[in-house]
């Protein structure tokens, strides 16, 4: 009898224990949703709440994608939040697939816009250039006192996969800490958000404005002049052209290059010239160390650690973009290790 209360004992002290934790797990996402957050994100999701940023029914779902109706609402809130006036509708409504009064106030103050054939499409989801997109018309609209001219701008590896009409969102954001990429230098352009993502997006935008100074937001990261960042961009759009051509000794293109008849090309379509074999591109420009590779940089190797023998560009993360040689095409390889790191000679920033 003494065992089975003993047994009885530990039994209800188990179960004690997976309850407390159940509590413990539960309090770490926002009371009453019916859903957990990530905890990175829970405090950000409380904050929106206690700012009123959050659309009456948005639905709780945080994990699940976000749709364009509901970032349509969320950017509606966030004006009226940072300008201190309550969204009116404006005008007939320009879509034929809703009547979601939030979306007409966003689309009468130019915040969203539709698909271009009078449809808005509410249910389907949004990519992050279009959510940078939609932010970064929220606050030039709240805010039209606020100077927008930025000098600075960051290039990401996938920066020619950004349409055109995003990246100055893209930039902005990114330049006061808005937004970030997501790991190996990309930023995804054509990815989704989740809900919490999109809520801690509109929060620190919010913050922003709340922390700026003199009508001017605050930049906290460091960028590249603009004339640097425009050739880089050209230059992505330019090399993401070549990539898979074959290699061939003494091509210039355009269907096949050696290494450094594809530098040529490439450099000389964005307005720098540059000589025609490795050796002598070694020499133009500024001498860059290794640990100090910037996007756009020309890297040079040397089979016998004395003469230039091989030329690339590098792209940031260790890689470059080059035509090694014959049976080979026009590609990505890594300089931090293997062939090209024991062979690698110098570097050349001619982008300046």
């Amino acid at each position: 009898m003494g065992t089975r209360i003993i047994k009885l004992g530990m039994v209800v002290m188990i179960l004690a224990i997976f309850v407390t934790a159940g509590i413990i797990f539960a309090d770490t996402s926002p009371e009453g949703n019916g859903a957990a957050t990530y905890n990175w994100a829970s405090v950000e999701v409380e904050k929106a709440k206690e700012e009123d940023l959050l659309p009456d029914q948005f639905k709780m779902e945080y994990g699940t994608l976000i749709t364009r109706e509901e970032f349509a609402e969320m950017v509606v809130k966030l004006y009226e939040a940072l300008s201190g006036n309550e969204g009116v509708l404006q005008g007939e409504n320009p879509y034929t697939d809703t009547q979601n009064k939030n979306i007409r106030i966003a689309n009468g103050l130019g915040l969203v816009n539709g698909m271009g054939d009078g449809t808005f499409v509410p249910k389907g989801t949004t990519t992050r250039q279009e959510i940078s997109t939609m932010l970064y018309r929220t606050l030039k609209v709240s805010k039209p006192e606020y100077d927008y001219s930025y000098p600075y701008d960051y290039i990401f590896s996938d920066d020619y996969t950004i349409a055109k009409w995003a990246k100055e969102a893209v930039n902005y954001l990114y330049g006061i800490g808005v937004i970030n990429g997501v790991g190996d230098n990309m930023f995804d352009p054509t990815g989704k958000t989740t809900k919490e993502e999109a809520i801690v997006l509109v929060k620190r935008t919010y913050d922003k404005v709340n922390d700026a100074n003199d009508k001017n937001l605050v930049v906290s990261r460091s960028g590249t002049s603009r004339k640097v960042s425009v050739l880089r961009s050209k230059l992505s759009e330019e090399l993401a052209k070549e990539m898979g051509k074959p290699y061939k000794w003494g091509g210039n293109g355009p269907n096949s290059y050696d290494c450094s008849g594809l530098m040529k090309v490439v450099f000389g379509r964005i307005g720098i010239s540059l000589p025609r074999v490795s050796r002598q591109q070694a020499l133009v420009g500024t001498w860059i160390a290794k640990s100090d590779l910037e996007y756009g940089d020309l890297v040079f190797f040397a089979k016998d650690g004395k003469t230039v023998s091989h030329v690339g560009v590098y792209v940031g993360n260790g890689d470059f973009v080059h035509a090694p040689q014959t049976g080979d095409v026009v590609k990505k390889s890594t300089l931090m290790s293997g062939y090209y790191e024991k062979t690698y000679y110098s570097a050349r920033r001619v982008i300046k």
